[in-house]
């Protein structure tokens, strides 16, 4: 008796549509947070931009721009993060995307307080304060983590080298924010930290975006190669 058995591996599909759904809104939502928050620097009038932060500026005529720059930022990390976390091979890392994002929300509904408020900071400031360092925090440890994982996989090259050149601008970025936010609060008290934390956020943006074109929503493929079919006869 000679049985013929025929096995066609099964290729996965890609959820083109989904791809297209949460590339277009992490983008999307990327650009409105660098038009909301570059036009509140533009307009709000009456602060430093090299010694206060983004979010200081919630309190300015025009602040609603800083709430609809952090949603932007919420918005196309949460996508990301969901495609991150769809096409696997990032380990925790997406996860760490989509924690980072939730913070960025918080930030978004807490507003910090006026410049001037270090010793005695409101509620909504200080977990603002919390949620952001966090949120800041989750992000250097994906961006690294993430960038490892991708400029290993051939179907990301394309974007290997800009992810691993930002990666390392956002590194030394956090690391230089992190300074001058101690200097400012316990050292010297002059220290640029607007300026510092504009150069993180710039370059996390950058990095967010270069990711949000590279990555891939299909789920990673237990089998490499193609075989078309493969045929065993069993004789008895």
């Amino acid at each position: 008796m000679t049985k013929t058995i025929s096995t066609t591996p099964t290729t996965p599909t890609t959820p083109t549509s989904s791809t297209s759904f949460t590339k277009t809104g992490s983008l999307a939502g990327l650009a409105v947070a660098v038009l909301a928050l570059t036009a509140s620097d533009v307009v709000n009038k009456g602060y430093d931009p090299l010694a206060e932060t983004v979010s200081r500026y919630v309190n300015l005529p025009h602040g609603w721009l800083v709430t609809v720059g952090l949603l932007g930022i919420a918005l196309g990390s949460a996508a990301l993060a969901v495609r991150t976390v769809r096409a696997g091979g990032g380990g925790r890392s997406g996860w760490l995307l989509g924690f980072w994002a939730v913070c960025v929300l918080v930030a978004a509904v807490f507003p910090a307080d006026p410049p001037g408020n270090w010793d005695r900071p409101s509620t909504a400031d200080t977990v603002h304060g919390v949620a952001a360092w966090a949120g800041f925090l989750a992000l250097a440890v994906a961006i690294v983590r993430l960038t490892m994982t991708w400029r290993r996989e051939p179907a990301r090259a394309s974007g290997a080298r800009g992810l691993t050149v930002l990666a390392w601008a956002s590194s030394v970025a956090f690391v230089l924010f992190a300074a001058a936010m101690v200097d400012r609060a316990v050292l010297t008290h002059t220290a640029p930290l607007g300026l510092a934390e504009r150069v993180v956020i710039a370059v996390d943006l950058a990095w967010l975006a270069l990711a949000a074109t590279t990555a891939s929503a299909a789920p990673r493929s237990a089998a490499s190669g193609t075989m078309s079919r493969m045929t065993t006869g069993l004789t008895k």
